[in-house]
């Protein structure tokens, strides 16, 4: 096999669509931002990927990593990297994560309250 190098565009990489959920993985959407943080689901997903930037992604994600981080870890463009992940996160073979861990639920009202108090204090 010839390595195509260069010649190959990015969108190419993954044909422009994403592949359907394996079983028993709920399909998730969207791109990720820069700053949110990934996982990989199941590492053994790696050893059947014939494309070796899914393979590094997935094996780079063993531990929660944020996108931005990762991209510039691989050497992928930013870009590039957040069309993968968020094809990845949608196959349910990379998981979100929350490095902070899990957002409380806070009510809109009580986020004005703490504000309206800090702001008379002052």
């Amino acid at each position: 096999m010839v390595d195509a190098g260069p010649l190959v565009r990015p969108f190419a990489l993954r044909a422009g669509s994403p592949a359907a959920a394996p079983a028993g993985r709920p399909r998730r959407g969207g791109v990720p931002d820069v700053l949110a943080a990934v996982r990989t689901a199941d590492l053994g997903d790696a050893d059947r990927e014939p494309a070796p930037e899914i393979v590094a992604i997935l094996r780079a994600c063993t531990a929660p990593r944020r996108v931005a981080d990762l991209a510039a870890d691989l050497g992928m463009p930013l870009n590039l990297l957040r069309h993968l992940t968020g094809e990845l996160i949608a196959e349910g073979r990379l998981l979100p994560e929350h490095p902070c861990g899990p957002p409380r639920p806070e009510r809109g009202t009580d986020i004005l309250t703490r504000v309206l108090e800090g702001l008379r204090s002052l």
